[in-house]
């Protein structure tokens, strides 16, 4: 008995003990849950205080920037010895694949900037090339001879802005045009006053008068007007260098030089009987009615015996029939003529109140003029034909003269 009420005793003890144990803890707890709940409180407070601060003050803008340090770039020498080594013409690869690479490596050489200036300067001056154009080739895979390279040239406009550069030089050009600079500049001068083809003087020619307007202007003259007086020979020539004159004639034409004019009329026909198209076209542009005696003169050589050529000829000079009195005796030649054909005098008669594809003559005086030419030829022919399409002619003159006469 007494052993059970120890055994009760004991168990009483031990449980009131750890009753008041945890009825402390949870005291604690409490108070320290209490402090943390404050703690919290204060803090939230703070930081919703600051927030409302943050809105009120304008906003602060800061830019950061971020310096990358290329270690791989590649040399312009590189650069340079990678597209002299570029060759379209007897690469495996396909055409195109290589004439990306170049463009590659030209864009990458423009992006380099002043520090491949010199490079650039002294590959120029050792005159070294790689030809990327396509020639005019014959069955047998030769190039065509001097004769349809001319036809190809006369026509065919010589342009200056390439998709993809004809020749390296040519592409190392379109570089310095994109680096810019008096360094640049003095660069392509220095080419300028020195090489031999035209396509080059002609492009240079449109980089300096765009970036320096003028102050080129005698470089690019001289050179021009030295390589049409005395082309020099070209060893490799391709289709850009048998349209040379044409680039060469586009500096004097661009400057509105007229003084090349008494040379390039001893140039219209040539030793072997045919007629520069480049240098009429540059007389006819830039002296206009006064180009008619030369013009006429190189239609009477009887060296010319081309059909063609003689047509060329004859219609540049009737273009300025009726103010000029050397177009209207040669109009009147070749209208009663009985040796040209019909076809071609009733073309010609026809011509006076525009040819197809020309420009129709608006000025009052220029019409009067040709109506009483025409007038003054009826009397001298007694072909039907002839006589028809002068009145068919002369009744359109008269109806724009008339017309002419309204607007003003």
């Amino acid at each position: 008995m007494k052993t059970v009420i120890a055994v009760l005793l004991a168990a009483v003890l031990g449980f009131g003990a750890a009753y008041y144990y945890l009825s402390r803890n949870h005291a604690k707890r409490a108070s320290a849950a209490a402090v943390e709940e404050s703690n919290w409180a204060n803090e939230k407070a703070y930081l919703e205080q600051q927030l409302a601060e943050a809105r009120r003050r304008a906003p602060d803008v800061r830019t950061v920037t971020r310096t990358t340090t290329v270690t791989n770039q590649q040399s312009p020498d590189e650069i340079l010895a990678r597209l002299a080594r570029l060759n379209p013409q007897t690469s495996e690869e396909s055409r195109n694949h290589v004439l990306r690479q170049v463009v590659y490596n030209l864009q990458l050489l423009a992006s380099i900037g002043d520090e491949a200036l010199p490079v650039i300067h002294e590959f120029l001056k050792q005159n070294r090339d790689m030809d990327y154009s396509v020639d005019v080739l014959n069955a047998a895979g030769e190039r065509v001879g001097s004769a349809a390279a001319s036809a190809w040239a006369s026509r065919n406009v010589a342009l200056t802005d390439f998709l993809v550069p004809p020749s390296l030089r040519l592409g190392l050009i379109d570089v310095l045009d994109q680096i810019g600079g008096e360094k640049a500049q003095g660069i392509l001068a220095e080419v300028l006053d020195t090489t031999g083809r035209g396509v080059e003087v002609a492009h240079i020619a449109r980089v300096l008068q765009r970036e320096a307007p003028g102050k080129y202007r005698d470089n690019a003259l001289k050179a021009a007007k030295e390589l049409l007086a005395n082309p020099p020979p070209i060893e490799q020539p391709n289709r850009i260098d048998d349209n040379a004159r044409a680039y060469l004639y586009q500096v004097l034409a661009m400057h509105n030089d007229t003084s090349f004019a008494p040379t390039a009329q001893t140039l219209l026909v040539t030793t072997n009987g045919h007629l520069d198209k480049q240098a009429l076209n540059y007389l006819n542009s830039t002296l206009k009615e006064q180009a008619v005696p030369a013009l006429y003169s190189a239609y009477k050589d009887p060296k010319l015996t081309d059909a063609a050529a003689r047509t060329s000829l004859m219609n540049a000079v009737l273009s300025y029939a009726g103010p000029s009195a050397q177009a209207n005796q040669l109009f009147t030649e070749v209208a009663i003529t009985e040796d040209i054909p019909p076809g071609v005098r009733v073309f010609t008669i026809r011509g006076l109140a525009g040819a197809p594809g020309a420009e129709r003559p608006g000025d009052p005086n220029v019409l009067q003029t040709r109506i009483n030419l025409l007038a003054e030829l009826r009397g001298r022919s007694t072909d039907e034909r002839i006589l028809r399409a002068i009145d068919d002619t002369k009744s359109t003159l008269e109806q724009m003269l008339a017309t002419s006469k309204g607007r003003n």
